[in-house]
C-alpha cells in the first residue's frame, strides 16, 4: 500500500505541473481564475500530511524531492517544460512548501491530526503558491486564485480528515 500511495502522490505532482504549464482555470464560487494545477496541487499538501502520518516523516522527506524530479523528467521528456522557469519554479515552490509544511505538521499532528493538516497545508498552500508565482511569472497577479482554489481542495481534505478521525474512533459504552 506504501508504494501504490506514494506513486499516485508522485503522478498527482505530475498532472499538477502539466495542468499548470497547459491551463489557466476559473476557480469555483470566485471570479478569480488560477494556473490549472492549482486543484491537484491543493489534494497534493493534504496528501502529504496523510502519507507522513501512515509512513513517517523519513519516507514523506524523501519523497518530496523525488516527486519533484519525476515531474521535471516527465516534463522535460514530454515537452512539456518548453518555458524552463515555470518548471523551475514549481520544483523549487513544491519542494520549499512541502518541507515547511512538514515542519508545522510533525509536532501537530499528536495532538490532532485534522487540525495538523489543516494548519500545515494552509501555511504550505501560501508558500507555495507566492514562491511559484513570483519565480515563474515574477507577479503575483493570480494569488488570489492560486490561494483560494487550493484552499477550496484543502477543506475538502480536512474534512475527510475528521470524518476518517470520527469512523475509526472506538464506540463509547
Amino acid at each position: 500500500m506504501r508504494v501504490a500511495l506514494s506513486l499516485g502522490y508522485v503522478g498527482l505532482v505530475v498532472l499538477a505541473n502539466w495542468l499548470a504549464s497547459a491551463y489557466l482555470v476559473g476557480v469555483p464560487f470566485t471570479s478569480y481564475v488560477a494556473p490549472g494545477g492549482v486543484f491537484a496541487i491543493g489534494a497534493i499538501l493534504v496528501m502529504r500530511d496523510w502519507l507522513q502520518a501512515l509512513y513517517g516523516l523519513r519516507w514523506t522527506l524523501a519523497l518530496v524531492p523525488v516527486a519533484g524530479a519525476v515531474s521535471w523528467a516527465v516534463g522535460t521528456a514530454a515537452g512539456w517544460t518548453a518555458l524552463q522557469r515555470i518548471a523551475l519554479a514549481s520544483v523549487a515552490a513544491f519542494v520549499v512548501s512541502e518541507t515547511i509544511e512538514a515542519a508545522i505538521f510533525t509536532p501537530l499532528r499528536r495532538r490532532s491530526l485534522t487540525a495538523g493538516v489543516a494548519l500545515s497545508a494552509t501555511v504550505g498552500n501560501a508558500i507555495d503558491s507566492a514562491l511559484f508565482l513570483w519565480l515563474a511569472f515574477g507577479s503575483l497577479a493570480f494569488l488570489r486564485g492560486q490561494i483560494i482554489g487550493k484552499g477550496e481542495m484543502i477543506a475538502l481534505g480536512v474534512a475527510l480528515t475528521a470524518l476518517r478521525r470520527r469512523a475509526w474512533q472506538p464506540a463509547s459504552t
